[in-house]
């Protein structure tokens, strides 16, 4: 059985649980949580960021939650500080869990390690500071990717928060997420602040720029691309302003923009793929939408949630 769970950014949000029965998505709970901002599933455990849980100041929090046979959140830890403010984006990476902290431009290990970056960007709106959108382990796992938004590179870490390495976006364009070949040999990265995607060449903690692509025909400021997924030799990036789903195909050398859709909501903050079908999260719409995907055709169906804030969505097999 197939598991999904949408992350409700509200004060009186928390985790919505559906699953996929019949060709449709059935409501099966809520788990109450003040204003979760990204979810993990590592196993039966939900790892939850939320983005203010203590009183005594305004650092983000990680919560542990306990997933039982059918997918129900049966339990959850005490939440523990992220050291930092607006923790937007989690991974685990040898038996630990890091976290992008967005506002404080620094990323946390479980462990207590706290792995600050320095440093702004052109943009003196948007990269004043640093701003850790994203972090994942490489493709070959030998080392965990962090994206800084707010000085355009790309970072290589180890286990322990030694910098290994580091690439750049062009300037301006602020890298938010990043995605992988299933070959593992090349980095797709979103920019969010110029609605394009940035092709890397990718070996042993080590990138190489290939080359940008704009995601969309008609760019302008209001626009700004957000997540990232790759299916095959399709890429696919969701953006906010027009409110689409762009798709570019990568034929192992160059990436070209196929179409874009219109995604059915307002402000497709996250989104994934699975069984043919993207499940798209629309922020500002508070709608959760589904569109039928086979290579570059998508096409909007009419099903439709309504969840209050939507931000994220993972899947769980259960």
């Amino acid at each position: 059985m197939k598991h999904f769970y949408f992350a409700s950014c509200t004060s009186d949000g928390g985790i919505y649980h559906y699953i996929w029965k019949n060709g449709t998505l059935q409501f099966q709970e809520k788990w109450d949580c003040d204003r979760p901002m990204y979810l993990l599933i590592e196993g039966r455990t939900m790892w939850v960021l939320l983005r203010q849980p203590f009183e005594e100041n305004s650092e983000s929090g990680l919560v542990s939650c306990a997933l039982d046979g059918e997918g129900k959140i049966t339990g959850h830890g005490e939440a523990v500080s992220t050291k930092g403010l607006v923790a937007c984006h989690l991974c685990s990476y040898c038996g630990k869990i890091y976290v992008a902290n967005y506002s404080s431009g620094s990323i946390f290990c479980t462990d207590g390690t706290l792995c600050s970056h320095t440093g702004s960007g052109p943009n003196m709106k948007r990269q004043e500071m640093p701003h850790i959108h994203f972090v994942s382990p490489a493709p070959d796992d030998t080392c965990i990717l962090a994206t800084d938004l707010g000085t355009d590179q790309i970072y290589s870490y180890n286990a322990t928060l030694e910098r290994i390495g580091s690439a750049g976006v062009p300037a301006g364009y602020g890298p938010r997420h990043l995605a992988f070949s299933a070959e593992g040999n090349t980095v797709f990265c979103v920019n969010e602040l110029d609605s394009s995607v940035s092709v890397f060449r990718y070996e042993r903690g080590k990138l190489h720029l290939v080359e940008t692509v704009a995601v969309l025909e008609h760019k302008n400021s209001k626009n700004l691309s957000a997540a990232i997924r790759v299916d095959g030799k399709y890429v696919y990036v969701s953006n906010r302003g027009n409110d689409s789903i762009s798709c570019l195909k990568w034929d192992g050398t160059h990436l070209c923009l196929q179409n874009e859709i219109s995604c059915g909501g307002n402000s497709p903050r996250d989104f994934i793929l699975e069984d043919g079908k993207i499940f798209c999260t629309n922020e500002q719409s508070g709608t959760v939408t589904i569109l039928d995907v086979d290579g570059s055709q998508i096409r909007l169906t009419e099903q439709q949630l309504d969840i209050p804030g939507v931000l994220c969505v993972v899947a769980y097999e259960a």
